[in-house]
């Protein structure tokens, strides 16, 4: 029913879990019956239906023996739905026959009970608001919660992109601003970003994500050449040779590699490499950040020149290296950049890579890097998803074919970070207004005002218990 109504209610919705499975009534009539047996109701403990979310927000439990059950929290958040849903014409009607034991039910029904049960935006006079913002923010729950540590650094999430927000003084276009701001430092209206002392910590942890955006970024650049030049013969092998001297012509005849490495870089060792950047740049977080996040932007812009894309990818994982060189013993919340090792292709794990190729040629590496983080992380990868078939490029015994085509907008780009999906909620919460930019509605200035307070309030308590 819900996502009935939901596809019913709202065009904007293109796709919703569980789409190819839902009812869809647009264009029906209202005494046209809708056959809703088969199977068990949507219920947000099933894993299609946010369960982890819900069950990490604090909504429910599963016991062993009662099998899933709402939280103290869950069962007032069902209760402020309910008083709302009362308030919907002929809502409580059609509810009676949405929850009978008939096999079907009218589409008349669906849409009566559709402004209660859709998914939409929540506003502060509805009862549900508050429940929801405390789900997310978490200011008035005790310390009993199960997931206090999780709370809190999501809590801290929302307090930084909110005061962003208010420092860029409408000047953020898009959820996307951040990746510069995270980088650089620096927001839309060219102020630095004033980090507030309780928000630190999480703008650090966002720094250091980041940070791993140019690592995969660099691999999914390489990763989007060899599926590009596989693309031009489909259905037909490139040799492992023709592969490879692809990349070696683009990385000679790139002004890139020679801007930032000199001429005849591809026959450069690694470790000269390395030393001329280090020479070049001081690798202080902000400085690299702007040189970062430029050569990154190169890497998902779908006009870039193949030159350009390998040479940048290139550039940029050696700049990583040197980098993580310089910082990894300082660098606040560094164990980030181990975390998944070799499988995962981390930074510490690229820096590691690079002093075993030291005396290897920039053109090799090159070679290297394309067998190694792009077909065989992929052909690896495709495994672990077995029995799934995940193979978009296989190997045979005359090279590489291309078996399985991927739009580029679906790798040439940061990760799924949940940024947008934050603001997107603070919008349906009406926190946050998006009208060409983004700025803080004046619900959402008290909010910060009351985050502002209620973390320097943790932020004390934290430091009070350090000290004892």
């Amino acid at each position: 029913m819900l996502r009935a109504a939901t596809l019913d209610k709202d065009e904007k919705i293109q796709a919703l879990i569980g789409v190819t499975k839902a009812i869809r009534i647009n264009g029906l009539p209202g005494k046209a019956k809708v056959s809703i047996e088969g199977g068990k109701a949507a219920t947000a403990f099933v894993p299609a239906n946010y369960s982890s979310s819900f069950r990490a927000l604090g909504c429910g439990m599963w016991e062993d023996k009662r099998g899933a059950k709402l939280s103290a929290f869950g069962e007032k958040l069902a209760l402020a739905f309910d008083e709302s849903f009362d308030r919907v014409p002929g809502g409580r009607l059609a509810l009676k026959e949405l929850c009978s034991d008939a096999a079907d039910v009218s589409v008349a029904e669906i849409r009566s009970a559709a402004d209660a049960i859709r998914l939409r935006p929540v506003g502060p006079t509805e009862a549900e608001h508050k429940f929801l913002l405390e789900l997310l923010l978490r200011m008035e729950t005790g310390d009993d919660r199960v997931n206090a540590s999780y709370d809190m650094g999501r809590s801290r999430s929302f307090a930084l992109f909110m005061e962003i927000t208010d420092q860029a003084e409408g000047t953020l276009s898009s959820a996307s601003d951040l990746h510069q701001i995270f980088a650089t430092g620096q927001l839309p209206n060219h102020r630095t970003f004033s980090v507030p002392p309780e928000m630190q910590h999480s703008f650090e942890v966002w720094k250091r994500y980041q940070e791993r955006q140019y690592v995969k970024l660099s691999a999914y650049a390489l990763w989007h050449e060899v599926v590009q030049l596989l693309g031009y013969s489909a259905f037909k092998t490139t040799s492992a040779q023709q592969l490879l001297a692809h990349f070696d012509t683009a990385l000679t005849n790139s002004d890139v590699a020679e801007e930032w490495l000199g001429k005849g870089c591809p026959t450069l060792t690694v470790g000269a490499a390395l030393q001329a950047l280090s020479q070049r740049l001081s690798f202080k977080p902000r400085e690299f950040g702007k040189k970062a996040i430029a050569l990154a932007e190169t890497l998902i812009n779908l006009n870039a020149s193949t030159e350009d894309r390998v040479s940048s990818a290139i550039v940029l994982l050696l700049l990583c290296a040197c980098y993580w060189k310089s910082n990894g013993s300082t660098l606040p919340e560094g164990q980030l950049h181990k975390l998944g090792g070799v499988e995962r292709i981390s930074l510490d794990a690229i820096k590691k890579d690079l002093d075993q190729l030291t005396d290897a040629t920039v053109a090799d590496y090159l070679q290297w890097a394309v067998e190694n983080y792009v077909l065989k992380q992929a052909t690896r990868v495709a495994i672990q998803k077995l029995p799934d078939y995940r193979f978009f490029v296989i190997r045979d015994e005359e090279g590489y074919r291309l078996v399985k085509r991927q739009n580029p907008r679906s790798y040439l780009s940061y990760d799924s970070s949940r940024i947008g999906s934050a603001f997107e909620l603070m919008t349906d919460l009406k926190l946050v207004e998006i009208n060409g930019a983004i700025t803080l509605t004046a619900t959402g200035r008290k909010m910060l005002q009351k985050l502002r307070t209620f973390h320097q309030r943790m932020n004390g308590n934290a430091v009070n218990a350090g000290a004892v």
